[in-house]
């Protein structure tokens, strides 16, 4: 059963805790978007196979509290949008963006192919031109933003 804690990256009481059936406890904070999981020791084999690949900003807003690293989550649903933090030149600093996703037009399908399946396109792309910014405290309201709490 999911209960909150207090998010040790910034101190908000919207940090869910949800074990799993294999008894591992992922923790997520609504409002700063920090993510981990009880298997993600700082420095384990486990961390490095699975964020040795990923986007440098990833890296650079790692956390490491109680032995556990905390990285930055990222929602990407296909139908709905995306939301992944940015980083912000102008004031050296990142924030949460938003976007949502739009149909592809049937004239434009063939500029997006999908690559697992040959022969299909996607349906969706997303509205980059119409990208929103949220202070790095509000990743639940860019959450929001891309219909994560809708049905």
């Amino acid at each position: 059963m999911d209960k909150f804690e207090i998010c040790p990256c910034c101190s908000s009481d919207a940090c869910i805790e949800t074990p799993t059936q294999d008894n591992i406890i992922i923790q997520q904070c609504w409002t700063c978007g920090m993510a981990t999981n009880s298997l993600m020791i700082d420095g384990s084999e486990f961390e490095i196979q699975n964020f040795s690949q990923t986007a440098e900003i990833l890296k650079d807003l790692k956390q490491v509290h109680n032995n556990l690293a905390w990285y930055p989550k990222i929602i990407n649903l296909q139908e709905k949008g995306m939301v992944f933090p940015e980083w912000n030149k102008r004031v050296k600093d990142w924030y949460w963006a938003a976007v949502k996703a739009v149909p592809i037009t049937e004239e434009e399908k063939e500029k997006y192919p999908d690559p697992n399946k040959p022969g299909e396109f996607y349906k969706f792309k997303m509205d980059m031109a119409n990208i929103k910014r949220y202070d790095k405290m509000c990743f639940m309201d860019a959450a929001e933003e891309i219909g994560v709490f809708e049905k």
